[in-house]
């Protein structure tokens, strides 16, 4: 739940937590038979993107898509997904690499009439210690990406000042966890109740809430980036609503669920697709507190043993790709010998299991949305075959499902790897994931490691990272899944991901002639 991507989990808990929007109620098609209109682009959205209102920071990156047509942010995500100044002209460090300093861009002006400053930043980046801002966690005190100071010396110099070296923190300030709201909204948050405040290429004209939002693009835009003068998003939680959607001509783009893009493809929907999404059991309790055996690191590795991960993707995952590793495949962190070294050995996990001091096995329970249930119940078998006996507690609570973080060893969350250095430290080492405070010395050395490297030693430190989180039993994965998004080939080229990032590029949606 923080700005490094939780998009998955939260979509799912909102799923539980809203009303399906029906297909009916979604309006007329824009694409049909006989293509788009060139002015206008609608999408079919995954989720709400504004149940709370419209202050990005309160969402994950699974917003960005939604929020980066309103909204700038000081870095943004580059076509392969590494971080490029937005509002942000220049940046340096100094010596010690504990001081950022940024340059801004001239010229920005917000929904409000208010303009891009210094001390407009400050008071955007002073708001970290709001505990609802999820996308600022990990910039609060005793964050993983720590800012202990921003100071405002000029009217377009900002400096940032971090408690341990920090090499790469434009990687921090891409997407969501940098955008920037306007003065008039700092000053008075509950005016993002009505509607965003911010400095993007387009102005919100109207919404109606979880079922429409309509976008104008703003004066002077680049229309060359952003060629549509409208764009219309339209959340489906409901995925066969925004498969019909999409089949219908209802939407001329939709981010589809995996399940359904055979469906999608045999109904001439066009499709482009990207990995990155992993589905992991994520290791709350590595100190045993709520469950004691998995305060030992031999019985978290004896569970990855224990997994079948080609059966898993065969009989639950449909469309995904077995993986041992925390990071996905195309990441240059991606290491294929983890999934030789946790392949799947029933002996080997009962041997670890003994070694741990459970040679009889132990029990847990493990919280769940109904969603994810047919996964957990294949797990759930795995686990009985070396003797530990998993309960699967099903719940379509949002706040149990949350709760369970707190008070249980393990959960099943697939997690977006657009950032591996920011979801390392924001969720799973300074974050949710990690509710006890756990340290380890080795996966603490590697981030610090990954975070400070650059050019040609940037792979392999984010690799030694990747193997440091498998081999302490942080997390287990299971299988990397991929994000598709149909569109209508006649109405529009092919959208493009950055990066891993499982939402595609705003900009990167073009007029097909």
């Amino acid at each position: 739940m923080t700005g490094f991507t939780f998009k998955r989990l939260a979509a799912s808990t909102l799923a539980l937590a809203v009303a399906t929007v029906s297909l009916a109620a979604c309006g007329s098609s824009t694409n049909g038979a006989g293509g788009s209109s060139s002015t206008t682009l609608t999408l079919g959205y995954d989720s709400d993107p504004a149940p709370q209102g419209y202050d990005p920071l309160l969402y994950g990156g699974g917003q960005r898509l939604f929020y980066e047509s309103v909204y700038q942010s000081l870095f943004a995500e580059g076509p392969d997904g590494q971080p490029v100044p937005e509002l942000v002209s220049s940046f340096s460090y100094n010596q010690a690499k504990t001081q950022m300093t940024l340059k801004l861009k001239s010229g920005v002006t917000f929904t409000d009439g208010s303009t891009l400053t210094a001390q407009l930043v400050k008071d955007n980046l002073d708001r970290r210690s709001n505990s609802k801002l999820q996308a600022y966690s990990g910039f609060a005190k005793g964050g993983s990406s720590e800012i202990t100071d921003v100071k405002a010396p000029s009217a377009n110099t900002v400096v940032l000042t971090f408690p341990t070296a920090q090499g790469s923190f434009q990687t921090n300030l891409a997407g969501v966890p940098g955008t920037i709201v306007g003065a008039k909204a700092i000053s008075d948050p509950s005016l993002l109740n009505q509607g965003p405040d911010g400095s993007g290429p387009y102005k919100m004209n109207s919404a109606v809430k979880g079922s429409s939002y309509t976008m104008s693009r703003q004066p002077g835009t680049n229309t060359g980036t952003y060629p549509f003068q409208t764009i219309v998003y339209k959340p489906y939680l409901d995925k066969n609503a925004r498969l019909n959607a999409q089949i219908s001509g209802q939407t001329d783009a939709s981010l589809l669920d995996t399940s359904t893009q055979r469906t999608a493809a045999s109904n001439g929907v066009s499709l482009v697709k990207n990995g990155g999404t992993m589905l992991d059991l994520l290791v709350f309790d590595k100190s045993g507190v709520s469950s004691k055996p998995f305060g030992n690191k031999d019985v978290r590795l004896a569970l990855s043993y224990a997994i079948d991960r080609n059966a898993f993707v065969r009989t639950v995952a449909k469309g995904a790709e077995p993986t041992a590793n925390a990071f996905p495949k195309s990441s240059p962190g991606y290491d294929p010998a983890l999934n030789t070294r946790y392949a799947y050995d029933v002996a080997k996990a009962k041997q670890t299991l003994s070694q741990a001091g459970y040679p009889n096995g132990f029990s847990f329970t493990i919280t769940a949305s109904p969603t994810d249930q047919a996964a957990l119940e294949f797990l759930q078998n795995e686990f009985k075959a070396i003797g530990v006996a998993m309960k699967i507690d099903v719940t379509t609570s949002t706040g149990q499902l949350f709760a369970a973080v707190n008070t249980q060893p393990l959960g099943f969350i697939p997690l977006t790897m657009s950032n591996e250095i920011g979801v390392t430290a924001g969720v799973l080492v300074g974050g949710f994931a990690n509710p006890h405070k756990t340290q380890d010395p080795a996966i603490g050395a590697a981030l610090g490691a990954a975070a400070n490297a650059t050019g040609s030693d940037h792979p392999a430190a984010l690799k030694k990272l990747n193997g440091s989180l498998i081999d302490e039993g942080w997390l287990i994965p299971v299988a990397e899944q991929y994000a598709y998004a149909g569109y209508n080939a006649r109405a529009l080229k092919a959208p493009t991901y950055p990066g891993t990032d499982g939402y595609p590029l705003l900009s990167s949606f073009k007029p097909a002639a």
